[in-house]
């Protein structure tokens, strides 16, 4: 198993970094990873809900990276959605772990969090970031282009995109069946034109445009070669913690309903989050994740702690 999986010291900053951010407060951006020494001044921002990173956004990272000649590409995720969705597979803190142990070792990659879910509430929050003029790039999927054009996002659609090309500039990747030509499409469209200059084309290779999250969500428990479809360190964890998985094949005394794995590890962590100063020095959440899940009179005892306290108390009892 893999240790970093089970950081609750890392896990516990990461659920702090996501309460900290006010939707209602102005738009704020915060860098989760190490930043450069030097400011970037060509700046990438990719901005999803990486349930899970799947290689069509590292491709889509590096092609952008490499055309676009940026000093670094932050994978972003912005709060306001993320508090609008229903959240079901992994949790935020995994989530965000896992781009944090994406971008380890490559300087020129990043994550950051915002609170504001437009992006041009986003570019503002860069810009404060950063405390410094940067150009910025928000790296999108065709698919997203014809919501942001779309007017019936809109109360006045002028108004809105003309702040928005103002701060950044669009790159568009294909999409299954939407590409290039759907692109020039598009923009040719004379309400699209004014901001033809702004929205730049990025081709992708055949193997990813139809790769989706959504897509590895479904098929994860039949996939035989997880890594060909998601970075090596996602495609552990999706084999060790079994977020999309259904119940696994433990159960209560073999009649009773399946464990689910994914459901233990998160409600364990809601627990240890409520004594977080003692779970951080004294537990060992890979160890007590295993107990828990063990199909005797111990696991369903954990299993069935409903608070902090009560986990504590059954810990060191």
């Amino acid at each position: 198993m893999s240790p970093e999986f089970y950081d609750l010291s890392r896990l516990f900053t990461l659920r702090d970094r996501l309460q900290s951010l006010d939707g209602a407060a102005p738009p704020v951006a915060c860098l989760l990873s190490t930043p450069l020494h030097l400011p970037p001044q060509r700046l990438g921002v990719l901005c999803g809900s990486f349930n899970p990173l799947t290689l069509a956004h590292v491709v889509l990272a590096q092609h952008a990276c490499r055309t676009f000649h940026l000093d670094q590409l932050l994978y972003t995720v912005a709060k306001v959605t993320v508090d609008k969705e229903r959240v079901t597979g992994m949790g935020l803190e995994d989530r965000l772990l896992l781009l944090l142990l994406h971008v380890e070792q490559q300087q020129h990659l990043g994550v950051a969090l915002v609170n504001r879910g437009l992006y041009f509430e986003q570019a503002q929050a860069f810009q404060s970031l950063f405390d410094t003029r940067v150009e910025l790039f928000f790296i999108v999927g065709m698919d997203k282009l014809v919501q942001i054009l779309d007017a019936r996002y809109y109360q006045d659609r002028e108004a809105a995109l003309d702040q928005l090309f103002a701060l950044t500039s669009l790159v568009v990747a294909n999409r299954g069946d939407m590409a290039r030509q759907a692109f020039d499409e598009l923009l040719q469209r004379p309400d699209n034109q004014p901001y033809r200059d702004a929205i730049h084309f990025l081709p992708l290779p055949g193997s990813v445009t139809d790769l989706s999250s959504t897509t590895i969500r479904k098929v994860v428990s039949e996939a035989t070669n997880l890594s060909a479809h998601v970075p090596a360190e996602v495609a552990r964890f999706l084999t060790e913690a079994r977020p999309y998985a259904a119940p696994g094949g433990d159960t209560e005394n073999g009649q009773e309903d399946e464990i689910d794995a994914y459901a233990v590890r998160l409600a364990l962590f809601d627990r240890l989050a409520a004594v977080r100063d003692w779970a951080a020095r004294h537990v060992d959440f890979r160890q007590l994740l295993a107990q828990a899940l063990a199909p005797d009179p111990r696991g369903r005892v954990l299993r069935g702690a409903t608070t902090g306290r009560a986990l504590r108390a059954l810990i060191t009892g």
